[in-house]
C-alpha cells in the first residue's frame, strides 16, 4: 500500500519501500485501494515515476 507514513503503507508516493535505501515496488499491490478496471496502465505509470526517481537520483550523484 502506498501511503506517506509508515503506519499505513509500505512505499511512499516515489514506489520507495519506507526505510530501505534503493528498494522500489512497480505493481498493483502498492495501489492504495482495490480496483475495477485492468491495472495494466496504472502499473506501467509507476515504473516510469520510479524510472524518472532512479534518473534523477542519478543525476544528484
Amino acid at each position: 500500500r502506498m501511503s506517506d507514513t509508515m503506519t499505513k503503507g509500505v512505499v511512499d508516493k516515489n514506489c520507495k519501500v519506507h526505510n530501505m535505501d534503493n528498494l522500489f515496488i512497480a505493481g498493483s499491490s502498492v495501489f492504495p485501494t482495490s480496483g475495477c478496471v485492468n491495472p495494466t496502465l496504472t502499473i506501467i505509470a509507476l515504473a516510469i515515476r520510479i524510472a524518472d526517481t532512479l534518473k534523477n537520483q542519478k543525476k544528484e550523484a
